[in-house]
């Protein structure tokens, strides 16, 4: 039996961030991954392929919380009401939001109280689809994954990319810490799961167990 869940990828602000929107064609819920929409035109892109679609959106997941995967939060909340779901141990990024911007010389964006602490659910249900939520600290205290099992999917955030992996000098990183999430927590869901992450292509476990110069 073929999935109903589809998978929408934006590639947004001066980081190339990208964005996920996961629904579920027979309810057309849906929910965001990192909105990381910037501006007018990001905004006015994402809103269009929403109505568009006729989606109902829903909720809003954050896997950590940099500048960078926040940024549409707070036009998400306005426009669309969702229910913002965030990892607490990162709510010092979100509550120095100023900070974050400032070091890289640019305007801070609105910001939400989120609505639930994301490590407090073990999954969450698009429709009748369960999303795991695996806890990955490493590249920042409150790091996540999100794992969708039914299609194969892993969503990394910044923990793991394409032959690389995520910076740990920032505020709360911890490059051991981050391996060991890597290993234990990503490796063993199988070689033929696809990783989406946050910043570039997609890839497979497979290929980053052979390929990833961090994980020899």
């Amino acid at each position: 039996m073929s999935s109903t869940i589809r998978i929408e990828k934006f590639v947004f602000n001066d980081f190339e961030q990208n964005t996920y929107l996961i629904y579920d064609e027979e309810s057309r819920e849906a929910f965001i991954i990192d909105p990381g929409n910037s501006n007018p035109a990001e905004d006015d892109e994402l809103e269009r392929f929403i109505k568009e679609h006729d989606l109902r959106l829903t909720k809003i997941l954050n896997t950590h919380g940099h500048i960078d995967h926040v940024f549409g939060i707070s036009f998400i909340k306005e426009i669309f009401n969702a229910e913002f779901y965030f990892p607490f141990p990162d709510l010092p990024l979100l509550e120095n939001i100023k900070y974050q911007s400032e070091m890289i010389g640019i305007n801070a964006p609105k910001t939400f109280k989120p609505d639930f602490d994301l490590h407090s659910f073990d999954k969450l249900y698009l429709n009748t689809i369960p999303i795991e939520i695996i806890k990955t600290p490493g590249h920042s205290p409150g790091g996540t994954c999100l794992v969708i099992k039914e299609i194969k999917k892993i969503f990394t955030g910044d923990t793991i990319f394409f032959e690389s992996v995520g910076r740990t000098d920032l505020w709360g990183g911890d490059y051991d810490l981050l391996i060991d999430s890597i290993k234990n927590k990503i490796l063993p869901l199988g070689d033929d799961f696809e990783i989406l992450p946050g910043h570039g292509p997609s890839t497979t476990i497979k290929h980053e167990k052979i390929n990833n110069p961090y994980l020899k």
